[in-house]
């Protein structure tokens, strides 16, 4: 099983809407690693480790607009380096 990684960020109407939480679950349900978090600039960045499908499934879910209550109006993704975690957490 190879694990890739991929960071994320979202733009839209992403943040005070739950966009986090529902990611989180929605990783974990994926078995997915990784974080969320949002960032200052009124985006979310997603930093998530998985086998290649996992991560199309991903991708496939914000291009469907993600949770409910969120505006996604456009992400951008890039491969990045696999780091070691053991869950998916949503950082503050």
């Amino acid at each position: 099983m190879m694990k890739y990684g991929l960071t994320i960020y979202v733009y839209g109407r992403v943040q005070g809407v739950g966009f986090r939480y529902q990611t989180f679950r929605w990783a974990k349900s994926n078995k997915l690693t990784g974080y969320v978090c949002n960032l200052h600039d009124g985006s979310v960045k997603i930093v998530a480790y998985g086998e290649s499908e996992q991560l199309d499934k991903l991708t496939h879910w914000l291009e469907q607009g993600g949770p409910p209550g969120a505006r996604i109006d456009s992400f951008s993704s890039q491969s990045c380096a696999v780091e070691n975690v053991a869950d998916f957490s949503v950082r503050h």
